[in-house]
């Protein structure tokens, strides 16, 4: 399953923006009215490595607290199918 995660935007270039992404940063395709919609500091949905919308501070902060809370849920559960 794929799920847009909101991302921070680190830079905007024609086509793409550089997103941070776990503690690293990477380059995403975007559509150009997109890139010219956000700024170093806005917040975007990434889903499939392509940035698909720009987001509010706000929301984007709500929609990360509930994937972490989440998350949380389930801590470090081993899943025997994954390591076959």
């Amino acid at each position: 399953m794929c799920q847009g995660i909101p991302r921070p935007v680190l830079e905007v270039a024609p086509g793409r923006l550089r997103v941070a992404v776990d503690g690293d940063s990477r380059w995403m395709r975007a559509a150009e009215h997109l890139t010219r919609e956000v700024q170093p500091g806005s917040y975007v949905i990434v889903y499939a490595g392509v940035a698909i919308e720009a987001v509010s501070r706000d929301e984007a902060e709500e929609q990360l607290r509930f994937l972490a809370e989440l998350e949380a849920q389930f801590p470090d559960t081993e899943f025997p199918e994954a390591s076959a």
